[in-house]
C-alpha cells in the first residue's frame, strides 16, 4: 500500500478542507483520501465503502490515542485516522459523498514526499510557536496568581476592617440641629481615660477642628458584662460563658473554677502515673505555645483548637491528678510505697488481720500501702471515696451558698438574705451539714481501740427521717444524739414553708403599702422604647409632649417600673423555686457520687490493664528461660499496654471526667447563685472582626 504518515487535529483543534489526491503507482493511477472520524462509526464506515465500491478499494485505519476536540460541537471525541487507496475520478467523488456523510474530517495530505515533509514541519512549527504562547500564558497567570494571593490577607484584612467600621457608623446618630455625629456605647470605668486621651490622640492626627467630646450618661438598662482574662484564665472564663454570661455586678464564678474544677477532676482522675502524662502533654503545649497556636490556626482542628485554647487547664488537671494521685497512693493503678507502710508485712497465722508496726503510728501522707492486697481493700477504698465525694459536694453546695450571700448583700437586696439565703443555709446544714459532721466523728474516733463496731451512716440517716426520737444501737454515735437529730429535724421542716411563703408575702404587702401613689410622669426605659431611652438624641420638648411615656414609679432609686405586680406569678415562681432546692439538695448531693464511681472505675481499669496486659510477660520473665523468650514477650506486652493506657485512661477516661466535673459545676453548683442571663461586654476590635470573618469561611 505504500509508506503512510498520519496526523491529527487542524487550526485550533479543527480539520482541514475537503481534498482529494491522486498518486501514480506501477503505472496505475489511483487515488487516495485520508481523514479522521469518530471510532464508534468506523466499522460502519468500511462496510458501506466495501458495498459501494464492490470491493475495489484498500482501507487502513489506526485509532488516534488522544481525545481529539470535534470542530463543529466542541467536544472531545475518541476518533480514529483511516487512508482509502482506489481508481477512478468517479469512486473518488462516491467515497468523498460517503464520508461526509459519516461526518468525516478528511485532511490534504499531498502525493509527493517533499510537500509532506514540508508540511509536517509547517505543522511543528506552528505547534511549537503555540507551545511556547501557552507557557508564556502560564507563567504570566502563575505570577499574576501569586501576587494576589501574597495580597489577599491583607485586602481580606483591610475589607474586614472597612465592613466593620461602616458597621459601627451606621449605629450613630446624627444630630440636624446642633450638626453632630453622636454615639452611645459601653465603656468600663476603668478605661475612661484611656478612653478620653485616645480621642484627643485621633483628633491630632485628623486634624479636626473641632474636639471629639466623651460625656458620661445615667441609664436604666443594665451594663454588659466585662472580665478582664489573660491566657491561663480565658478557658475557664469560656466554660462559664457557655453556661451563661454572668449578670452586672454578679460573682463570676469562673473565680472559683479555676481551683475547684481541676481538683474535682483529679478526684475522679486520681493518679500519679496518668496525671503525669497528662501533665506532661500540657506542659509540652505551653512551652511551645506559639508554633501550637500557629498550627490549630493552620489546621482549625476543633480538637487541636480546645487542646491548645485549653493548655493551661490541662496543666492544672494533670497537677491536681499527681496530688490525688499521692493522696490515693495510686501509680498506674498499682499501690505505692512513698514512705513505708505503718503495718506488718504478713499477716499472723490463722488469716488474722496485719498489725501495726508501733502503736499509734500513721503513714505520713495520703493512705497506707498496706491495705495493698488485703481481704478488704476494696471495702475499704469504697467508703472512704464515697464519705470523701458528700464532703467535697457539700462544702462546695455550701460555698454556692456563699455566694449567693455576698450577691444578695452587694445589691442591698434583704428578701433575698433572709427569705432564700437563711432558710436554704439551715435546710442544707440541718441534713447533710449534719452528715458530714457524722463522718469527721466517726472518722476521729479508733473504734477498734474501743473494741466497739463502727456505726452505720446509712442507717443513720434513714433513722433521722424515719424515727426522729429514736437511735438504732449500730447507728449511735454520742451521747444526747436523739435531742441533737429531733432538732434539726425541725429546723429542717420550718426551713420549707419559709423558703415557700415570705418573700411572695413581704413582696405583696410592699406592693400594697406603695399603691396609695399616684401615676407620675417618667423617662421610658429602654426596656419599654430603647429608641425613647436614648437621652441625647431627643430634646425635652419631645418627652415633655410623650403622652404614652407614663408608669408606676418604684422605689429602685426613682428609676421607672413598667411590670405590673402578679401575685400569683411571684407565688407559683417561688413554690417551683423552693421544691427545686429542696429536691435538689438530695439529688445534687447524691450526683457527687459520681467523684467515687469514676475513681474507682479509673483505678480497676488501671489494675485490668496491669494484670492482664503486663503481668504475663513478667511472671514469664521470673520463671526464667532465655533472654529472647523475656525480652519479645514483655516488649509487644509494653506496647499494648501503653497504647491501652494512652488511648482508653489518658484520651477516653479524662473526657469522660472532664464531662463529668463540668456538669458538677454548671448543675450541682452553679444553680446555687449564679443567674447567668448577663450580656456580654464585645468591645470594638478589628482583629475580632478578622477572626469572625475566619470562622465564617
Amino acid at each position: 500500500g505504500g509508506a503512510r504518515r498520519r496526523r491529527g487535529g487542524g487550526d485550533g483543534g479543527g480539520m482541514a478542507a475537503l481534498r482529494g489526491g491522486d498518486a501514480t503507482a506501477a503505472g496505475l493511477r489511483l487515488g487516495y483520501v485520508c481523514g479522521v472520524l469518530p471510532t464508534a462509526r468506523l466499522a460502519a464506515f468500511e462496510r458501506v465503502l466495501f458495498r459501494a465500491t464492490r470491493g475495489n478499494m484498500f482501507m487502513r485505519s489506526a485509532t488516534i490515542d488522544q481525545l481529539v476536540r470535534d470542530p463543529k460541537t466542541e467536544e472531545l471525541q475518541h476518533k480514529a485516522v483511516f487512508l482509502i487507496f482506489f481508481s477512478g475520478q468517479q469512486s473518488f467523488a462516491r467515497m468523498a459523498k460517503i464520508a461526509d456523510a459519516f461526518g468525516a474530517h478528511r485532511y490534504n495530505y499531498p502525493a509527493k514526499y517533499s510537500k509532506r515533509a514540508a508540511l509536517l514541519s509547517q505543522a511543528l512549527t506552528r505547534l511549537d510557536e503555540l507551545s511556547h504562547v501557552i507557557d508564556h500564558v502560564v507563567a504570566r497567570k502563575e505570577a499574576l496568581l501569586s501576587s494576589l494571593a501574597a495580597r489577599h490577607g491583607a485586602w481580606r484584612t483591610h475589607l474586614a476592617r472597612q465592613k466593620g467600621l461602616y458597621n459601627a457608623l451606621n449605629l450613630w446618630n446624627y444630630d440636624l440641629t446642633r450638626k453632630v455625629l453622636i454615639a452611645e456605647a459601653w465603656c468600663p470605668a476603668s478605661m475612661i481615660e484611656e478612653t478620653q486621651e485616645a480621642l484627643r490622640r485621633a483628633t491630632s492626627r485628623s486634624g479636626a477642628h473641632v474636639p471629639s467630646i466623651l460625656n458620661v450618661l445615667e441609664t436604666d438598662e443594665a451594663p454588659p458584662t466585662y472580665f478582664r482574662v489573660n491566657k491561663v484564665t480565658s478557658a475557664f472564663q469560656e466554660i462559664i460563658d457557655t453556661y451563661g454570661v454572668p449578670r452586672y455586678g454578679e460573682i463570676n464564678p469562673a473565680a472559683f473554677t479555676v481551683i475547684t474544677f481541676p481538683f474535682l477532676f483529679g478526684v475522679m482522675f486520681g493518679d500519679v502515673g496518668h496525671g503525669s502524662m497528662v501533665t506532661a502533654f500540657a506542659l509540652y503545649l505551653c512551652v511551645n505555645e506559639t508554633k501550637m497556636l500557629a498550627l490549630s490556626a493552620r489546621l482549625r482542628d476543633d480538637i487541636i483548637t480546645m487542646a491548645v485554647r485549653g493548655r493551661y487547664m490541662l496543666l492544672l488537671m494533670g497537677i491536681f491528678s499527681i496530688y490525688c494521685g499521692v493522696l490515693y497512693n495510686d501509680v498506674f493503678g498499682l499501690m505505692a510505697d512513698f514512705f513505708g507502710t505503718s503495718w506488718t508485712e504478713t499477716p499472723p497465722r490463722h488469716g488474722g488481720p496485719r498489725e501495726l508496726k508501733a502503736h499509734g503510728m500513721v503513714y505520713p501522707f495520703g493512705i497506707d500501702p498496706g491495705w495493698h492486697r488485703s481481704a478488704n481493700e476494696l471495702s475499704f477504698g469504697n467508703s472512704y471515696k464515697m464519705k470523701l465525694s458528700i464532703v467535697l459536694g457539700v462544702a462546695q453546695m455550701l460555698l454556692g451558698l456563699g455566694i449567693s450571700l455576698v450577691n444578695a448583700l452587694a445589691a442591698r437586696n434583704a428578701l433575698d438574705v433572709w427569705c432564700d439565703f437563711v432558710p436554704q443555709a439551715i435546710f442544707m446544714l440541718s441534713i447533710f451539714g449534719y452528715l458530714v459532721f457524722c463522718i469527721f466523728y466517726k472518722w476521729s474516733i479508733d473504734w477498734v481501740a474501743e473494741e466497739r463496731v463502727a456505726p452505720s451512716l446509712i442507717t443513720l440517716l434513714i433513722s433521722f427521717f424515719m424515727s426522729p426520737g429514736e437511735v438504732p444501737a449500730e447507728a449511735r454515735l454520742y451521747a444526747g444524739q436523739e435531742r441533737v437529730q429531733v432538732l434539726l429535724l425541725l429546723l429542717a421542716f420550718v426551713a420549707v414553708p419559709w423558703m415557700l411563703l415570705a418573700k411572695p408575702l413581704l413582696l405583696r404587702r410592699r406592693h400594697l403599702a406603695r399603691a396609695g401613689y399616684k401615676n407620675v410622669a417618667c423617662r421610658p426605659t429602654a426596656r419599654d422604647d430603647p429608641a425613647a431611652a436614648r437621652g441625647l438624641l431627643r430634646s425635652t420638648r419631645d418627652h415633655d409632649t410623650d403622652e404614652d411615656s407614663v408608669s408606676v414609679a418604684s422605689s429602685n432609686n426613682g428609676k421607672a417600673y413598667a411590670e405590673e405586680f402578679d401575685f400569683s406569678e411571684i407565688m407559683v415562681h417561688q413554690v417551683i423555686h423552693s421544691i427545686e432546692y429542696v429536691l435538689g439538695c438530695v439529688s445534687n448531693t447524691a450526683s457527687y457520687l459520681r467523684l467515687w464511681a469514676l475513681s474507682l472505675a479509673h483505678k480497676q481499669l488501671s489494675m485490668v490493664f496491669w494484670e492482664m496486659v503486663m503481668l504475663p510477660p513478667l511472671q514469664s520473665c521470673r520463671a526464667g528461660g532465655s533472654s529472647w523468650r523475656c525480652a519479645v514477650p514483655l516488649f509487644f506486652g509494653f506496647a499494648v499496654w501503653v497504647v491501652l493506657t494512652t488511648a482508653i485512661i489518658c484520651c477516653m477516661e479524662m473526657l469522660s471526667a472532664f464531662l463529668h466535673a463540668l456538669r458538677l459545676h454548671w448543675v450541682e453548683f452553679q444553680n446555687k447563685f449564679y443567674k447567668g442571663d448577663g450580656k456580654k461586654f464585645v468591645p470594638f476590635s478589628f482583629q475580632t472582626m478578622v477572626e469572625n470573618m475566619d470562622d465564617e469561611e
